[in-house]
């Protein structure tokens, strides 16, 4: 089955292309605590994305890197046998924050890659660590895994306290670490890459739009309580407020008991026209969008919410009712975008994943996986066994072309931080699918760290090809 895609891929030339997109005030109840924050004007910096359908100038597609192929691995049919090569990674999965479908599809790959040559014969294999989200469990995860002497390279971790507690740790062990990230150190730290916005780049761009298509008076965010709740909200507070709204995040223990009263108290705090903005993984976040439904909310204010929603489960749950009313920011094309890789994806998952919808947090580690192998592959095979070697390549990595993304990937490594994934979709439901409804847009340039990141690739050497809009 994948033979048969593989030639395709090959005929619509995947290699060296761009990427593309289809066209298409105290305590609540629930145990919400609220935090207000104070006025923007301490944390933000110039926004540049005024018009936020404007591409950056740059190289053609003939100019990129490649990508990591048109199938898995060597893509010849032929099982991997030879000495495995072992990679390790950080994950929090726990009852309501749940991120083990990422790295699961990151596996599914690495499976295709196996069964497909591998890595010049050599198959990949993972080991996981779950931080169970305490910052010592996820301390000792990071230490076990770089003792481990097979291991040669921390990619494709999802988690909440893997970037606070071992940022520095990676960065004395000269660790170049792909992640999906979570929480601001995820993208504050030289030694780290992630290939997604995380949520507090992915609220803010869903915030953009929901201001765009009408939210006025007040933004609430929403999220659970977790060590590092505080961030995931706060661009997209900042971005309101600078728009002339007011802005409240709230937060509720996980997982939520109560949805009706979680759905109720959102709607009443953002008032007739406001903005509610969820970041919540999908089980909870549908929750939530259900109860709304159900108490007839849903046309009481503009809906939004990161990246997480965007999957097919989500949209068959919600249906009809929702068609065209909740905003989601999508970090990655749409799941059904009959561009090559995407197809590609769509293909290993069915195959390697089966039980799995379609979904972000699953391209997310199928991005990760590609980038990997792509590296991988782009070595001498000598010294696929030397730790330094693959984090030198894996830190050289610039211009990865994926259908998955607005623009190509590049691992960055600049002081103040990377965010090289800056430019997203927003999309959404239509029935039993997420449908695109504004083409790639620049997230908004509203913190110092964006702001470092558009200044570096504006000076070239990083990624400066033309987004697909």
């Amino acid at each position: 089955m994948l033979k048969k895609l593989s030639a395709l891929l090959l005929a619509l030339g995947l290699l060296g292309a761009a990427c593309s997109s289809s066209d298409s005030d105290g305590a609540s109840s629930d145990g919400g605590t609220e935090t207000t924050e104070a006025s923007s004007d301490t944390t933000a910096t110039d926004d540049s994305t005024s018009d936020s359908t404007a591409a950056p100038t740059g190289d053609s597609a003939a100019d990129l890197e490649a990508t990591a192929g048109p199938g898995c691995g060597l893509d010849n049919g032929e099982k991997a046998t030879g000495d495995p090569i072992t990679v390790g990674h950080v994950t929090t999965s726990v009852p309501g924050i749940d991120f083990s479908t990422g790295p699961t599809m990151m596996e599914a790959y690495f499976n295709c890659v196996n069964d497909n040559g591998g890595i010049n014969g050599r198959p990949i294999v993972m080991v996981w660590e779950n931080d169970n989200l305490s910052p010592e469990d996820a301390a000792a995860a990071a230490r076990k895994l770089v003792e481990n002497k097979d291991i040669v390279a921390i990619v494709g971790g999802f988690s909440i306290l893997d970037c606070p507690v071992n940022a520095g740790y990676y960065a004395e062990q000269k660790l170049n670490v792909i992640v999906a990230g979570v929480p601001a150190e995820c993208f504050s730290s030289p030694a780290i890459a992630a290939v997604n916005a995380g949520p507090a780049y992915s609220a803010l761009g869903a915030a953009q739009k929901m201001i765009e298509k009408g939210a006025t008076g007040k933004m609430v965010s929403s999220t659970g309580i977790t060590p590092t709740s505080d961030y995931g909200n706060s661009l997209a507070g900042i971005y309101s407020q600078q728009e002339g709204l007011e802005w409240e995040d709230v937060q509720y223990e996980l997982p939520i008991a109560d949805p009706t009263t979680v759905a109720l108290d959102l709607v009443n705090r953002a008032g007739e026209g406001g903005g509610v903005l969820l970041n919540y993984t999908p089980p909870e976040g549908l929750k939530i969008l259900k109860a709304a439904e159900e108490q007839g909310l849903i046309d009481k204010v503009i809906w939004g919410s990161s990246t997480p929603l965007n999957d097919t489960s989500v949209a068959v749950a919600l249906g009809d009712a929702w068609k065209d009313k909740l905003n989601i920011n999508a970090e990655f094309a749409l799941l059904d975008d009959s561009a090559p890789e995407v197809a590609l994806y769509r293909e290993v998952s069915d195959e390697y994943n089966p039980d799995a919808p379609y979904g972000s947090f699953q391209q997310m580690g199928f991005v990760i996986g590609r980038i990997l192998v792509h590296t991988l592959l782009g070595m001498d095979p000598a010294d696929l066994d030397d730790r330094a070697a693959v984090s030198a390549a894996i830190g050289d990595v610039k211009m990865f072309a994926s259908d998955h993304l607005c623009r190509p990937w590049y691992f960055g490594g600049l002081p103040d931080g990377n965010v090289p994934n800056n430019w997203d979709y927003n999309v959404v439901p239509a029935g039993d699918k997420m449908v695109d409804d504004s083409g790639c847009f620049e997230i908004a340039n509203v913190d110092p760290i964006l702001d470092a990141v558009r200044k570096a690739e504006a000076a070239g050497g990083l990624t400066t090809a033309q987004p697909n809009n």
